[in-house]
């Protein structure tokens, strides 16, 4: 079994896109595969993220044990829950994931936000990563800004001795702006991390080197 969580640089960079099309290619090898997203927040009526990586991996676990905690504010996962007066349980999450790796063959588990946002008071979704001693995954849009975006992912991650198979592009629009096709490689030189996909706008799902991404 292996284990992997997808983080992004920001909300809204392509983390489930590509987590969706991750678990696509790993099924179509015939591997198990499992998905924890375990806090989605801006949820008025279902988690769409989370049902979108429990279809594309055809996992058939339980919504609570795919999305545990399930916020309707758009806001930082400890902060939307305390809107409704609730807590994340760290250590729920972390022996729901000790538990649905032992399931299956892949295990993919999505943050939500970047890797600083706090899933309860001080603690981050890079706590949670550490705890869980996952490699780490890093999405970002490609525009203007994500090289100091995913340089700071990167390095940050690896203070706290994370271990980061690489990052991937998302073209989070049609229309891209001047850095696009410069940031893959700008981002690989600062680094040191190859770029091991690259999602572009329209396309059903972004090329991605999935031996390198989950080995």
């Amino acid at each position: 079994m292996s284990a992997l969580f997808v983080t992004g640089t920001d909300t809204g960079v392509g983390k489930t896109w590509v987590a969706c099309a991750l678990a696509r290619a790993l099924r179509a090898r015939g591997t198990r595969v499992g998905v924890v997203k375990p806090v989605e927040t801006g949820v008025l009526a279902a988690p769409e993220d989370a049902l979108a990586l429990r279809e594309a991996a055809g996992d058939a676990a339980a919504l609570d044990d795919v999305c545990p905690y399930r916020f309707r504010a758009p806001l930082a996962p400890s902060i939307a829950a305390a809107a409704e007066g609730r807590a994340v349980d760290v250590e729920r999450i972390v022996a729901l994931v000790a538990r649905r790796a032992r399931e299956v063959d892949v295990l993919l588990v999505e943050g939500a936000g970047g890797l600083l946002v706090p899933v309860a008071p001080a603690v981050t979704w890079l706590d949670v990563a550490t705890r869980l001693a996952l490699p780490m995954l890093i999405v970002a849009a490609n525009r203007l800004g994500t090289i100091n975006h995913c340089a700071l992912t990167a390095r940050v991650a690896a203070a706290a001795g994370v271990a980061v198979r690489g990052f991937v592009l998302s073209d989070v629009g049609p229309a891209l702006d001047e850095s696009a096709p410069t940031n893959a490689d700008a981002i690989a030189a600062l680094t040191g991390l190859a770029c091991l996909g690259r999602a572009r706008h329209g396309e059903a799902g972004p090329a991605l080197d999935v031996d390198a991404i989950v080995r």
